[in-house]
Formats: structure tokens, C-alpha cells, sequence
């Protein structure tokens, strides 16, 4: 295909790649876009809930990626150990 100008190209790819960087990540509460869970386990609770009822077809507009997570309440505390290593330990 055409390939745009830059000044053309730059406006469209904004904002287009939002990841989230995951150092720091246990220190980074409240979690979501509007600060709806206060703790690291409660969003991961979330997304644990989340996924199930996605697979089951039961959450309108769903993400496709959201079927395709796997956690269960057993994975927390591993994630979270793993996490705490990309976390600067501020004590």
C-alpha cells in the first residue's frame, strides 16, 4: 500500500501502543484507568473473574485477548514474587 508522509503518519500512531511497563508495578496502586482496584491481588482477582466469564461468552465487547488468560488463584503469589523483583524496594 501508499505509504503516508511522516507529518501524515505521526497523528495516526499516536496513543496506538499503550503498554504498561511492569517494573514498578506492585508500588503503582490504585489499579485501572479510573483507580478501581486498591490492591495488586484485587486486579489480578479481577482479571481471574474477568476471563472465565469472558470464555463463557458472557462479557459484551470483550477484548479478544481476555479469553486467552489463564490465571488461577493459586498463580498469584508466584506473579506477585515475580513482579516484586522488577519492583525497586524503597525501605
Amino acid at each position: 500500500g501508499k505509504q503516508l508522509p511522516e507529518n501524515e503518519l505521526l497523528p495516526k500512531t499516536l496513543a496506538m501502543f499503550k503498554t504498561s511497563g511492569l517494573r514498578d508495578l506492585l508500588h503503582s496502586a490504585p489499579y485501572f484507568h479510573n483507580g478501581g482496584k486498591d490492591t495488586f491481588t484485587e486486579m489480578l482477582q479481577f482479571y481471574i473473574d474477568m476471563s472465565v466469564l469472558a470464555r463463557e461468552g458472557k462479557v459484551r465487547n470483550a477484548d479478544p485477548e481476555l479469553p486467552r488468560i489463564r490465571l488461577a488463584p493459586g498463580d498469584v503469589a508466584p506473579l506477585r514474587a515475580f513482579l516484586r523483583t522488577l519492583s525497586e524496594d524503597y525501605n
